[in-house]
């Protein structure tokens, strides 16, 4: 459980970075910088600010007001960040983490750099720019493999992955894919809710009603962001995640984040809160963050107490209702990973998210061209 004062710690907001001097690279033509520290990075911000602005496919996790927190908050002692500059303009960033030693293997690697709270690792790229971007970083990446975790399998960064690393000419491995549920604008869901689910859904509203009045509840730009903050951290604390000590109150490098992004995003008009009230207190809470015309869960809580009348499932089918009846982004990434099923029964839409090796030279080409004979070979000693 968190406190009231560790609460209101989270909670408080705190006045947004002021922007670094800019440290673009002299010269023209294409030049790759490999940036080792935060430092480095943050003097980045305001092209940075550009690149995210104008990505190809968005990625808020990656965009400098969230990134520079996390590496602050998780630490970035294996941080490799790869910037490409194109006739003085920034056209890519690409946060990796170095990996001596790749799947067991006596190969250097650069995987995509993540931390707990975050299943997007798309880097930021300009799209007329991406194809170039991704050559240039192939050609002089300081590893001879590169990972691209948890990427989707569709839009322009895959595409141009595939123009500057043809599967013909550079070995690739999938090494993971799943489908994720995604939220669209186009296709509202609740069309397609087959009558179990709709005759489960009136026998969850009338047992909640039950209990005292069921509101409906959204953030709004006026309201006291520290009490939906504290709100959401005492009903997330409260349940299962509380207990396994993965609520963002239970860990301090969590608190750190939250407190340096949620205000941050709150500013910035992109943090989307949404959920259910009962008798007067928070019942369900759903946090997303804004990218563009795409928009990312954060986190999610309900209060277990109510578990027999599936609160989650009575919330999600209302945030749904919100999002597709007020004005925002096109689509909302459930941002979970491969073993979650909370929208499952909701959301009706699919992308597939997958994580792709390939090597790029030398040792990396073999390695990645090996692996799937090395995992079948483990697989054939484990049944014998």
């Amino acid at each position: 459980m968190v406190s009231a004062a560790a609460s209101k710690r989270i909670a408080s907001p705190r006045p947004a970075p002021a922007p670094a001097a800019r440290r673009r690279p002299s010269g023209t033509g294409t030049i790759v910088e490999v940036l080792s520290g935060a430092a480095a990075l943050a003097a980045l911000v305001p092209d940075w600010e550009e690149l995210a602005a104008q990505a190809a496919q968005p990625n808020p996790f990656y965009e400098h007001w969230m990134l520079l927190p996390a590496l602050e908050a998780y630490g970035a002692d294996d941080l490799r960040c790869i910037a490409v500059w194109e006739d003085g303009v920034l056209g890519a960033l690409f946060p990796m983490r170095f990996v001596r030693r790749y799947r067991g293997l006596p190969v250097n690697a650069l995987c995509s750099w993540r931390h707990r709270n975050m299943m997007t690792g798309t880097p930021l790229v300009r799209e007329k720019r991406a194809a170039n971007c991704l050559a240039a970083l192939i050609q002089q990446a300081p590893a001879p493999l590169l990972e691209f975790e948890l990427v989707a399998s569709e839009g322009p960064f895959y595409a141009a992955l595939t123009e500057a690393a043809p599967p013909g000419d550079f070995p690739w491995l999938l090494r993971d894919a799943y489908p994720r549920a995604v939220l669209s604008r186009e296709r509202d869901p609740r069309q397609r809710f087959n009558s179990g689910l709709k005759s489960n859904l009136r026998r969850w509203e009338a047992r909640l009603r039950a209990a005292g009045e069921l509101k409906p509840v959204s953030l709004d730009a006026r309201d006291d962001l520290d009490r939906w903050l504290a709100d959401f951290m005492r009903l997330e604390a409260s349940g299962w995640k509380g207990e396994h000590g993965s609520a963002l109150a239970c860990r301090e490098d969590d608190r750190r984040f939250a407190a340096a992004v949620l205000p941050e995003a709150f500013r910035r008009a992109r943090l989307r809160i949404t959920g259910l009230d009962l008798a007067g207190n928070a019942l369900a809470r759903h946090i997303m963050i804004g990218a563009g015309e795409a928009a990312f869960t954060f986190k999610i809580a309900y209060d277990e107490a109510y578990a027999n009348c599936a609160p989650g499932i009575v919330a999600e089918v209302d945030n749904v209702r919100q999002f597709m009846e007020a004005p925002g982004p096109r689509w909302l990434d459930s941002n979970t990973a491969p073993e979650s099923r909370n929208y499952a029964r909701v959301w009706k839409e699919r992308r597939t998210i997958q994580s792709i090796a390939i090597g790029v030279r030398g040792a990396g080409r073999l390695a990645v061209a090996t692996l799937p004979l090395i995992r079948l070979a483990r697989r054939w000693l484990r049944r014998a």
